[in-house]
């Protein structure tokens, strides 16, 4: 779908790689299984590596069976994140009197939530402060895409207004990206 160099341009650009995933302009069904069913199975398995490896070092002591149901749990969970962020920036869009298309907004919904999902490769590392920090850095980069992308996949012509919007959807994004990962962790320590 796209090269991982053009995704990283992506970031910082409102022009390299998205420029070209506008002119392709991917169909849901594409855009769910290139991008969002491969990307969508890292976080349950890092769960799972991290359950069976080194859970202590995230100060959690449940039994691996557990990290199996919180795992089949948040595949589940993310099954329905994308389509309900691309639904979450359409009527952010409306409200910002920007014409949107359900298309559009599940496919920047999935190229923003790569960073996140990548953000969980960061469990292969037995240390709680260092896989903070790459969750935050997650975080950081899937706003930016938001905003670089909510600028050309929803065709803004004012960064300002591409940034407000960017910051409406992320504040709901988020507050959801935070809720689901908060039930990991409370399901895994109690």
């Amino acid at each position: 779908m796209m090269s991982p160099l053009n995704y990283m341009k992506m970031m910082v650009s409102f022009h390299d790689g998205w420029d070209e995933i506008h002119e392709i302009h991917p169909e849901i069904a594409r855009t769910f299984f290139l991008l969002v069913m491969p990307f969508l199975l890292i976080p349950p398995g890092m769960l799972l590596m991290a359950g069976n490896f080194h859970a202590s070092a995230y100060l959690i002591n449940a039994p691996f069976s557990r990290w199996e149901e919180v795992s089949v749990a948040f595949l589940i969970t993310e099954l329905f994140t994308v389509p309900l962020m691309g639904w979450v920036i359409q009527r952010a869009a409306a409200l910002h009197n920007v014409r949107s298309d359900f298309k559009d907004t599940f496919l920047l919904a999935a190229i923003a939530a790569v960073p996140l999902w990548l953000s969980s490769l960061a469990l292969m590392i037995p240390h709680l402060g260092i896989m903070i920090t790459i969750v935050v850095l997650g975080f950081l980069a899937s706003i930016s895409m938001l905003y670089h992308g909510i600028y050309t996949i929803l065709g803004i012509s004012d960064p300002q207004k591409a940034k407000a919007l960017s910051i409406s959807v992320f504040t709901a994004c988020g507050l959801l990206w935070a809720v689901v990962c908060a039930f990991v962790v409370l399901r895994l320590m109690y």
